[in-house]
């Protein structure tokens, strides 16, 4: 009997030495710097949720800048860059972007509510809502690289960093993840896991920099869209419709919180590469609601007409934003008083 639990002792510490390797290499290097603190998030080596990244820079830093005016919305966002932004504001605005990767209308309102309870003034908002993407969920996502972070959500910490570790374990994103550790070198069969751009974060107001792609444009722009493929759009066409009662709910508290707190808001449409128009009874809930702060930027104009006002087709770029900043705060009576 004592040779058999011996035995048994020993299997199960043999067993255990690869459970002991991947929790330990996981908290080595923290893949998707969600562990530890980082006074800077830029340049990371992994796709990172970004919506931790926003939270976790608005919470290190709140305090110090005591921000007051925020800007909303998914990664399109990076279009409006807030020291644009701040000409249209009063003097004492202090921008702060607080945009996720495909961020949805339970995001934006989660967000709201979660600057309400803890009395931060909302002086200010800029919100992007995207066809594409904006309605697509009205409650949390499930994956590690949109899943919303706990202080925002109020939700279980340890169901938020068991997925990110799930997601480590990965077969894939192991090999992908070590692969680059040990050549260093981005490779196509690491999309998805490993970053292939130069992605850089404000330390202050949080705005992302796609540096390469912006770099490429400037420096030969030919070039860059030549390696870049366009979809044929088709002409006129209208969206279906995505606001159900879920995220009609959700605007409707968007607004009351917005109200409350007496801020001077935006809401604009985004202009997407594919000229698809946002669904008129949609635009029409949205009209409702938000009346003549509502902007719409989606179909065919001047923005959608042509590539080299986008870095791919998801993405348009700041010439475009400081363009629509422009547009929407032209009658403006406020600005820098």
């Amino acid at each position: 009997m004592r040779q058999f639990i011996a035995s048994l002792i020993q299997f199960l510490m043999v067993c255990s030495i690869p459970a002991i390797i991947f929790v330990s290499s996981y908290l080595y290097f923290d893949p998707f710097k969600v562990l530890w603190h980082y006074d800077s998030y830029s340049y990371a080596d992994v796709v990172s949720n970004r919506d931790f990244v926003s939270t976790t820079v608005f919470i290190n830093n709140h305090q110090k800048n005591n921000y007051n005016s925020f800007i909303f919305g998914s990664s399109r966002t990076l279009a409006f860059r807030p020291d644009t932004w701040k000409q249209y504001l009063p003097k004492n605005a202090r921008p702060f972007a607080f945009d996720a990767s495909n961020e949805s209308v339970y995001g934006i309102y989660t967000k709201l509510k979660y600057l309400d309870s803890k009395n931060v003034a909302i002086k200010n908002a800029l919100i992007l809502l995207c066809r594409d993407v904006s309605f697509a969920f009205t409650e949390d996502a499930k994956g590690h690289l949109f899943i919303k972070p706990p202080a925002v959500t109020g939700k279980c910490n340890l169901d938020f960093q068991w997925r990110f570790f799930k997601a480590y374990l990965a077969p894939k994103f192991l090999f992908s993840f070590y692969c680059y550790k040990i050549i260093g070198v981005y490779k196509p069969f690491m999309s998805g896991y490993i970053e292939n751009r130069k992605i850089a974060y404000g330390a202050v107001t949080n705005e992302i920099d796609i540096v390469d792609e912006e770099n490429e444009i400037v420096k030969d722009p030919v070039a860059y869209y030549a390696t870049k493929t366009f979809p044929v759009r088709a002409n006129n066409k209208i969206d279906t419709r995505h606001i159900n009662q879920r995220g009609l709910f959700m605007i409707k508290e968007i607004k009351r919180l917005l109200e409350k707190n007496n801020t001077n808001y935006r809401v604009v449409l985004s202009p997407l590469y594919d000229q698809v128009k946002f669904n008129p009874s949609d635009i029409a809930l949205l009209k409702k609601e938000f009346g003549n702060k509502l902007y719409d930027f989606t179909g065919k104009n001047s923005f959608t007409e042509f590539k080299t006002n986008y870095y791919e087709k998801n993405h348009f770029r700041p010439i475009v934003g400081t363009k629509i900043m422009g547009i929407i705060y032209r009658d403006s009576t406020m600005a820098r008083n």
